[in-house]
């Protein structure tokens, strides 16, 4: 594990990523059932997923400008701010338009929040731990979605007290931070992305983070449809996500420290070939067998699922440094996005055709086309070893 000065360099980051993903975790459980509930068609839901991504897009291009021109918790500041105004717009206006246009503002704000973050996180951790601390960080905020999903049993999702609570609970996120003595990393060298240079010290970073991005996007938005449609209640469908969630929290810690000591090509492969397989089971069966096997299903998916941004993260930033820190998060957000943004759409045209299970053979399908690229780079260039490495480019060969 970790050491004790490690943790506690970062404990006030760890307290307000617990707040602010418990908002969103609740935000994404009641924002599909709430628009299906107002009559809001597939595709319009399907569309509030996208331009969540979208708004993401935008927030991790101006992630870095954001923490350079402000600093980490100023940056963090602002946008917990105008994602708690979107929350109770959300429950004031109740048009698909306005809808998707808030969802756009809130992943403008969570891509803001999460390079942040995640850049914090990797400027404080050395590599030989790198892959443990991003696992506690990951257990904190699965276990924040975990708990935002539950709080959606204890309110109607037609009222406004949800929205009104993930706002409260996402401002709780400012206070941790604002009262810290630890001093944030400094701010990140450029202002721009730099995803040619990024590409050429990390291919498997690159490619993998477009890959995940259409698989959890769609995940997460529309597995709240999947249950609905398969006969779930509103008590189950929340259930069902924070199975999905634990599982998420409970999968950190291993796969993270294996990730320290193998190949971190290697357990992407590994988790990437189970959550297929579970997927593919999913999509001939998951609609006909009992809700307490869809739960334990969902608990195993989630492990496997949630693990797979962190270890390409740790991936990229073994290759690249600290000193680069918020460049590759904003990076690696920023094609996470891409993929999110297209994958609701194909995952929807697909669901169209084979029903509910067809997210489940959709993300099969991207899962096996990451693992046949990542098994083509490992056979390219062997394992990976941490290099300085210059503005333009790396000292030692890329993988």
């Amino acid at each position: 594990m970790p050491t004790t000065s490690a943790i506690r360099a970062i404990v006030s980051l760890l307290i307000a990523v617990l707040f602010m993903v418990t908002a969103n975790g609740l935000l994404n459980t009641v924002v599909p059932v709430r628009a299906r509930l107002e009559g809001m068609s597939a595709a319009e839901i399907g569309l509030m997923s996208s331009f969540y991504f979208v708004g993401m897009l935008a927030g991790a291009m101006g992630s870095p400008w954001l923490v350079r021109r402000s600093g980490h918790v100023l940056a963090f500041s602002v946008s917990v701010a105008l994602c708690a105004v979107a929350a109770l717009a959300m429950a004031s206006i109740l048009t698909p338009l306005a809808w998707i246009g808030a969802r756009g503002v809130m992943g403008f704000s969570f891509a803001v929040l999460y390079s942040t973050v995640e850049s914090w996180l990797q400027g404080k951790a050395e590599d030989s731990v790198r892959g443990r601390v991003l696992a506690i960080y990951s257990v904190i905020q699965y276990g924040g979605m975990a708990t935002g999903n539950a709080l959606f049993g204890f309110s109607e999702p037609t009222s406004f007290k949800v929205f009104s609570l993930a706002a409260a609970i996402l401002c709780l996120a400012i206070l941790p931070l604002a009262l810290s003595t630890q001093a944030p990393p400094s701010g990140p060298n450029s202002h721009s992305l730099r995803l040619a240079w990024f590409f050429k010290l990390s291919p498997v970073g690159f490619v993998a983070s477009i890959f995940i991005g259409m698989a959890n996007g769609p995940h997460w938005s529309l597995s709240p449809i999947f249950a609905s449609d398969v006969g779930l209640t509103q008590v189950e469908v929340g259930t069902f996500m924070t199975a999905m969630t634990v599982g998420a929290a409970v999968g950190q810690i291993p796969i993270g420290r294996l990730s320290d000591y193998l190949d971190r090509r290697l357990v992407l492969i590994l988790i990437c070939g189970v959550a297929a397989v579970i997927e593919v089971a999913m999509w001939l069966a998951g609609a006909r067998v009992p809700h307490y096997a869809l739960f334990a299903a969902f608990f195993l998916l989630g492990g496997f699922l949630a693990t797979q941004y962190y270890v390409v993260a740790a991936h990229a930033n073994d290759r690249i440094g600290a000193e680069h820190a918020v460049t590759v998060a904003s990076a690696l957000l920023f094609l996470y996005c891409l993929g999110a943004i297209v994958g609701p759409l194909t995952a929807t045209a697909l669901i169209g055709v084979l029903g509910p299970g067809g997210l489940f053979a959709h993300n099969a399908i991207v899962h096996t086309a990451m693992i046949g690229f990542v098994v083509w780079r490992m056979r390219v260039k062997a394992r990976p070893l941490p290099v300085e490495v210059h503005d333009e480019m790396p000292r030692k060969p890329m993988a």
